[in-house]
C-alpha cells in the first residue's frame, strides 16, 4: 500500500473514530487552524503506525457511538478532549 493511501484510510479511521466519540475535530481546526491541523497530522500519523488496524476496523463496525476509544487507540485521549 503506498504512503498516501495509507494516510488517506486512517484519516477516514480517525474520523470514524471522532464520529462515533462525538469529537469535533472540524470545530478544533477552525478555532485554531495551524495548531488545529498540525494535531490532526500527527494523530493521523500516530493512528498509520499502529499495529491495530483490523481490531478498529471490526471495532467501529460494532459501535456506531461511543463514550470512549478503545484501550488501544494511540488517539483515544486527544479525540476524548476534544469532545464538547
Amino acid at each position: 500500500m503506498g504512503l498516501f493511501r495509507k494516510l488517506d484510510r486512517h484519516a477516514a479511521l480517525m474520523d470514524g473514530m471522532a464520529e462515533r466519540l462525538g469529537s469535533d475535530i472540524a470545530g478544533s481546526v477552525e478555532q485554531s487552524p495551524e495548531a488545529g491541523a498540525r494535531a490532526y497530522r500527527a494523530a493521523v500519523i500516530s493512528c498509520a503506525s499502529c499495529g491495530k488496524e483490523g481490531a478498529c476496523v471490526s471495532w467501529q463496525a460494532e459501535h456506531e457511538t461511543a463514550d470512549a476509544a478503545p484501550g488501544y487507540c494511540r488517539n483515544g485521549d486527544w479525540l476524548a478532549a476534544l469532545r464538547p
